[in-house]
């Protein structure tokens, strides 16, 4: 995941103690057991991969699905027709490819879709509908053009991806828009279609925060922008309301540096991409996954849930614990935000899964801008004490 970058001038100062991280990973496998077996490295490997502790609120319940240990940076999530879910997960870097998409079982097992060594980093993707010409059933992706910290700021692109093969096409490259980091869109971050049925119908959306934009991407082959967030901050991620004639962003007004809590917001997005001044909810750190509760989930259908990442600390730290301050929100119908749950660390993607729970991806320790490549991600499920 990419998250920050306001003045491009900052961009460097994320460079890089990434051969550390790496170095720390491959003593799980390189290092003989002798040298496993010392109290400062297993301090060190403990604390990096420690199982957070999730807290629900009154009236909900949360626990940990998928561990740290198994994923790297997972993303963005799409249920599937089998009870599974995908996610593409960002890490495991190898020569001029890095991510994966992966399936996760509604019992945690962890299995590969598309595999390393396949992939350019996948910040965001989606499965594009039948209504979407001859990209029905792929992968459509947004990725860096290139891998690493150099990748995460240029233009991103759009690539269609085969789930039975892998192999992957770049259909277009997204264009500098807006006057914000000279408008490079970099720093992608959530991508996917609109609802069936609406004036979003058959739509693919794709989001970088370098400079704060939302695209679109065609059926056509092209890619084209849709709309300029950066009079708020930086784009996160988005959704749709429940009947699907408005796309809602959030965005945080702190880039690179420290947080201000209180000052993000959830925009209301026009089918034609004009941004209503007025938002559609205040008061956040960090807002990042949206999603609005199906009917199933306790009394709380057709309100917003929403992942706060809090700081997200960039560059990461090496060899410390971060900060467990991301919360999920629920908000209410008068605007009102109320906790749901505490105890995540950097959460970014939100889905319903089976109409009745909430899934919660959280990268943990960042890779890309944050130079922290470990299997430190993890799934956590929260429900409501009338559908756990």
């Amino acid at each position: 995941m990419k998250l920050h970058g306001r003045k491009r001038t900052n961009l460097f100062l994320l460079v890089s103690r990434r051969n550390l991280a790496l170095s720390i990973l491959t003593c799980l496998v390189l290092v003989p057991r002798s040298v496993l077996g010392q109290p400062e490295l297993r301090r060190v490997l403990s604390t990096l991969l420690a199982s957070p502790t999730v807290r629900a609120e009154a009236g909900f319940t949360a626990r940990l699905l998928v561990a740290p240990g198994q994923l790297y940076d997972p993303v963005f999530m799409v249920p599937r027709s089998d009870g599974s879910v995908w996610l593409n997960d960002d890490g495991g870097e190898q020569d001029a490819t890095g991510s994966r998409i992966m399936a996760i079982s509604n019992t945690g097992k962890v299995s590969t879709v598309v595999g390393l060594g396949k992939l350019l980093p996948v910040t965001g993707w989606d499965i594009a509908p039948s209504g979407f010409g001859k990209y029905r059933g792929m992968l459509i992706t947004l990725a860096q053009p290139r891998v690493g910290s150099a990748g995460a700021i240029e233009n991103h692109v759009i690539q269609a991806v085969s789930a039975e093969t892998g192999k992957a096409t770049t259909i277009c490259t997204l264009p500098s828009s807006g006057s914000l980091n000279k408008g490079i869109a970099g720093y992608g971050v959530q991508a996917g279609f609109g609802p069936p049925g609406g004036p979003f119908a058959n739509r693919y959306f794709a989001v970088t925060s370098l400079n704060s934009a939302i695209y679109e991407f065609t059926a056509n082959g092209e890619c084209k922008a849709f709309a300029d967030l950066s009079a708020y901050g930086a784009t996160f991620g988005f959704t749709f309301t429940p009947d699907g004639s408005v796309m809602l962003a959030g965005a945080a007004s702190f880039v690179a540096g420290p947080p201000k809590p209180g000052t993000g917001v959830v925009l209301r997005v026009s089918p034609n991409g004009t941004i209503d001044s007025h938002p559609f909810a205040r008061g956040f750190t960090a807002p990042t996954g949206l999603a609005f509760a199906p009917k199933g989930f306790g009394n709380y259908a057709g309100d917003l849930f929403v992942a706060d990442a809090g700081d997200y600390q960039i560059p990461v730290p090496m060899t410390q614990a971060l900060k467990h301050d991301g919360v999920i929100y629920r908000v209410s119908t008068d605007g009102v935000l109320h906790k749901i749950a505490t105890g995540f660390i950097n959460p970014i993607g939100l889905t319903f899964v089976d109409r009745q729970v909430l899934w919660v991806s959280d990268i943990n320790g960042d890779f890309i801008a944050g130079k922290r490549e470990l299997p430190d991600g993890f799934i956590a499920v929260i429900g409501t004490k009338a559908t756990s």
